[in-house]
């Protein structure tokens, strides 16, 4: 990480070298003491996306960015462990030691939900591409402070949802486990903040998590015809969403020209009727659960992801 505040002119840093940290530090105990708790929540930060000392930490801020791509939230872990790698000594012929290698923070998070989770889950498989804030079992978030006054999430080498782990009959329930590697050993010393929980206006459980959406065509499209729509969640492929009835939740193409939602209504719960300008035959239709500038919509509160459907006017 970059220090403004040091000068570099050459002259005055040619042949100069520093003894090692610093020979003082403050270490008096006074005033009220800063802890962190357990990991139990991270949330994936596209990476060097940084936090403005000025942000106002909200539910509306958080949504958008979820919304946007900038933060995934993976809340509610059932089980941490603490898998960072000891640091590594050499030893010379006098039995003197010196640190040769700092270890890394590695982390493991146990989360024990559904196939359609540890489906999703398994997608965050990454190396060097994001960043990660870490929440703990009271709500209190810890994230990298950086030289320029903002704050982002910790530099995150390998991301691995590990194997589903089955049911042991009379043990252990199924689950599937996130490891994450973090590289900068000094953010996590020194170069870094924590947010307590009481300072924060909600809980990591309300966050919002974006649910996949199966979308499907219960007519073939006709034209003249309004566009008849199912939703189910893709979590069981059978629970209907109800309110979907803002014409910007719906985006619709024809022959790959956008074709605006003019009208929505819902006849049965969980199937909607999309009017769009007239159709013709031999037109190629895409219906998404979408806006013109964001896959995942947000419908009182609860956000969605579907995959596009297509089909042909007949």
């Amino acid at each position: 990480m970059s220090d403004t505040n040091i000068t570099a002119i050459i002259g005055d840093i040619a042949n100069k070298k520093s003894c090692g940290g610093n020979e003082t530090a403050n270490t008096g105990k006074l005033g009220c003491l800063q802890l962190f708790g357990t990991p139990e929540h991270f949330i994936g930060v596209k990476k060097g996306y940084k936090i403005p000392a000025t942000q106002d930490i909200t539910l509306a801020w958080i949504t958008g960015k979820v919304q946007d791509g900038t933060f995934t939230p993976i809340v509610g872990a059932s089980a941490f462990e603490d898998m960072s790698a000891e640091d590594a000594y050499s030893t010379n012929s006098s039995g003197e030691k010196r640190i040769n290698l700092k270890g890394l923070p590695e982390y493991k998070l146990m989360f024990e939900e559904g196939h359609e989770f540890y489906r999703q889950l398994a997608r965050i498989e990454t190396y060097k591409s994001m960043d990660f804030i870490i929440l703990d079992d009271e709500g209190n978030w810890m994230l990298a402070q950086n030289s320029d006054g903002s704050y982002s999430g910790f530099r995150a080498g390998h991301v691995t949802p590990e194997l589903t782990k089955r049911k042991v009959k009379g043990g252990d329930a199924e689950s599937k486990s996130l490891v994450v590697q973090f590289l900068d050993r000094k953010q996590f010393d020194t170069n870094y903040a924590i947010i307590q929980a009481d300072n924060i206006p909600f809980v990591p459980e309300e966050i919002p998590l974006v649910n996949g959406v199966n979308l499907a065509f219960i007519n073939v499209p006709a034209a003249g015809v309004a566009l008849d729509i199912s939703t189910v969640l893709s979590a069981d492929n059978s629970t209907t969403i109800e309110g979907l009835t803002t014409l910007t939740d719906w985006y619709v193409t024809v022959d790959g020209v956008d074709n605006p939602v003019t009208a929505v209504t819902s006849s049965a719960s969980g199937v909607y009727q999309l009017t769009v300008s007239t159709l013709s035959i031999g037109d190629v239709v895409v219906v998404d659960l979408a806006t013109a500038t964001t896959s995942v919509v947000d419908s009182s509160g609860v956000l969605y992801r579907s995959t596009s459907i297509t089909d042909t006017v007949a």
